[in-house]
């Protein structure tokens, strides 16, 4: 199962509310995909999550909303994550040459029929990266997650809890060690201690007994910690030279 996060933002109730059926009814005829949806009623509202880092897969804008528009509002998440697929949908074309100009991957026109926002969801789904992709077999069904998704991994008791950019948690039940070696080929991947496997892509500091990811806090045991600092070093110049 493909998981995708989707932000929805719009001032007027019983539009979110179409926007959201319109997404589920394509969910049930692609069950090959999940939508994790996050609902806004002001632009505001999704703005103060964006500057929280918080980014998505996709996300579905109106665009005249009191205060601020919703292209305004793509700017700011495309400054956060330039892959976000952007899809406008307003009762006027007035915004549609400005729409374009950043890179929408579509602009729809109030009312839409679900055939129309059958295409514009393909259109984002194409568009993704084809990334990596893990399969987990978790409690409640089974994913398939992107390693970029993947902030860190946690072994809790016989389970795996898998923290994702989505502000998400999975659950699997497995040994850390395992994980680790499937994942270790990737060079973002640090295993840290008995307990963690962290993401470099996520990290914002490094410390002598602490990681600092975008969403939790690592311990990182004394014996170990020249090792992590050295490796996110490495990291760190390897991504400038590429």
């Amino acid at each position: 199962m493909l998981l995708f996060n989707v932000a929805i933002c719009d001032d007027i109730q019983n539009e979110l509310e179409d926007i959201k059926t319109a997404l589920r009814t394509y969910g049930e005829t692609h069950p090959e995909i999940c939508f994790n949806m996050d609902e806004y009623h002001t632009a505001l509202d999704i703005l103060n999550v964006v500057e929280k880092e918080k980014t998505y897969d996709i996300a579905l804008l109106d665009i005249c909303m009191p205060g601020i528009l919703g292209t305004d509002v793509a700017k700011e998440m495309l400054a956060k994550a330039s892959d976000t697929n952007i899809i406008f949908l307003t009762t006027s074309d007035e915004y549609a040459v400005e729409a374009f100009a950043m890179n929408a991957t579509h602009y729809l026109l109030k009312p839409f029929t679900q055939e129309q926002f059958d295409a514009a969801i393909e259109r984002a789904v194409a568009k993704m990266p084809k990334e990596i992709l893990l399969s987990l077999t978790c409690v409640d069904g089974i994913y398939r997650v992107r390693t970029s998704e993947i902030v860190s991994i946690e072994s809790q008791g016989h389970y795996l809890l898998f923290h994702l950019s989505s502000g998400k948690t999975l659950r699997q039940r497995g040994k850390l060690t395992q994980m680790y070696e499937e994942l270790k080929k990737y060079p973002e991947f640090i295993r840290i201690g008995a307990s963690y496997i962290a993401n470099f892509i996520f990290v914002r500091k490094v410390s002598a007994n602490i990681i600092e990811l975008s969403n939790r806090k690592i311990p990182i045991p004394r014996r170990s910690s020249v090792e992590v600092q050295r490796a996110y070093i490495d990291f760190c110049r390897k991504e400038a030279l590429q």
